[in-house]
């Protein structure tokens, strides 16, 4: 099996800290008012940054050292985590919100990262969750063309260890007591493998993003789950 923290580390070695700032945005309104707020890997803290401006009290973890170490000479509060093997470390309950961007689909045992986050969570916390969907149109129609042909950007993304679609997300959810809040998505027009050039036009744009929060399962790039920790379910 390959070793993830190397592989992490690789790769955020090489990698700046630009990302799809929109995104970021758009997912921080997800989270409620006040909270205490836990980001899982999180990477060199491009989120966890926004919500601390933001005003939010915010902690994350990531599986690199390197994105780690980037994130606290931010001044972030950032610990090493790999939810694959490790308990995350911090107290049951002691979070108001987790959030997880774009991060399961390069996990082994993504589930576990699913059961630690609920274990942070205090009753009626929320858990905000962004995965890239296999489901949108681009990649249906390659397969019914008979193609799978990694789209770089995308959900099939090479460096992605796992594939989703939200009904599987959701299923896995339910099983741990979760109860969805709140179904979106995000449409990442710049990834020019899954969309026309034309989708990015100013008028089609509005369009597109539009479709992907009503109907993400078909339109978004990725979707965006927001669920309750059910007081009543198992701890």
């Amino acid at each position: 099996m390959m070793d993830l923290q190397q592989e992490a580390d690789r790769y955020w070695s090489a990698k700046d800290d630009r990302v799809d700032a929109r995104r970021l945005a758009f997912l921080a309104d997800f989270v409620p008012a006040g909270a205490r707020v836990l980001v899982v890997d999180g990477g060199p803290g491009m989120l966890a940054a926004l919500l601390r401006e933001r005003g939010f009290d915010v902690c994350m973890t990531d599986v690199s050292r390197v994105a780690v170490e980037r994130a606290r000479a931010q001044g972030l509060r950032a610990e090493v985590a790999d939810t694959d093997s490790d308990t995350l470390p911090f107290a049951a309950g002691e979070f108001d919100c987790v959030l997880s961007d774009s991060a399961i689909e390069h996990r082994f045992h993504w589930r576990r990262a699913f059961e630690e986050s609920r274990r942070v969570l205090r009753d009626g916390g929320t858990f905000v969750l962004l995965v890239p969907n296999t489901a949108h149109w681009r990649h249906r129609l390659q397969l019914a063309c008979g193609r799978w042909e990694p789209v770089d950007g995308s959900a099939t993304d090479r460096c992605h260890l796992r594939f989703f679609a939200r009904s599987e997300i959701e299923r896995a959810l339910a099983d741990l007591g979760f109860i969805i809040t709140q179904r979106s998505g995000w449409a990442a027009l710049w990834v020019k493998g899954l969309w026309p050039a034309c989708c990015r036009l100013p008028l089609v744009r509005g369009f597109c993003e539009w479709m992907a929060r009503v109907w993400p399962t078909l339109w978004a790039r990725d979707f965006v789950l927001t669920v309750r920790k059910n007081a009543a379910s198992r701890s």
